[in-house]
């Protein structure tokens, strides 16, 4: 009975953060929502006026022309009016581009494209000892990924996540050979792999990588 309140406990708490993350991700690409169509509004005011500006340096151009074929004294003011409309249509431009740079970028994060090795290492353990891979603040929800190959098959792997009030815990069993998949909620979290049930020390290779 208290194995299947333990195994209960371990599914609620692993609901509860996939509800959480999937509330933040919701959130999120409502966010990326609001951002792209501020943007796009953005964008359109600024084609609207290169498309102006084009328009202008086109009669200036051809003012220009009429100058110099007339030899008046106004090619030099023509000049630089089409130089000062070209930067501004250069400024535009670049606008554009960070725009369109700002909303890849956040289209990545609530699509979890985006992915780091947090820990790549070999490890040596005593008997029922365990060795912290990584321990620091992640700033998105995502998911871990833990890699492993080890001496001991009682090798496991655990993630402790803390986000605003939640405290979650999980671990999973990877053996002599295997990989674990953890869901990740931003805020402190810290990476470990252990041994358990041993007598002999135990030691391996192991891969952690971030997923958001």
């Amino acid at each position: 009975m208290t194995q299947e309140n333990s195994s209960q406990k371990k599914s609620n708490t692993h609901f509860i953060a996939m509800a959480v993350i999937c509330i933040i991700l919701a959130a999120s690409l409502a966010g990326v929502t609001a951002v792209y169509l501020n943007n796009q509004s953005q964008v359109t005011s600024k084609d609207n006026t290169i498309a102006a500006l084009n328009d202008t340096i086109a009669r200036l151009n051809t003012e220009l022309a009429q100058a110099q074929a007339a030899n008046t004294t106004n090619t030099e003011s023509y000049a630089s009016q089409i130089a000062s409309l070209n930067q501004q249509i250069t400024s535009l431009t670049a606008s554009i581009s960070d725009y369109n740079s700002s909303y890849y970028d956040l289209q990545q994060i609530v699509q979890l494209a985006n992915s780091g090795i947090m820990n790549q290492t070999s490890f040596t353990q005593d008997a029922n000892g365990v060795t912290t891979l990584w321990a620091n603040t992640v700033d998105y929800a995502g998911y871990v990924v833990i890699q492993a190959e080890s001496t001991s098959d009682s090798t496991y792997a655990q993630v402790l996540n803390t986000y605003k009030t939640y405290n979650l815990n999980f671990n999973q069993t990877i053996g002599t050979n295997g990989t674990a998949v953890f869901p990740i909620l931003p805020g402190t979290l810290q990476v470990i792999i252990g041994n358990v049930n041993q007598t002999a020390s135990n030691s391996g290779n192991a891969t952690v990588t971030f997923y958001y």
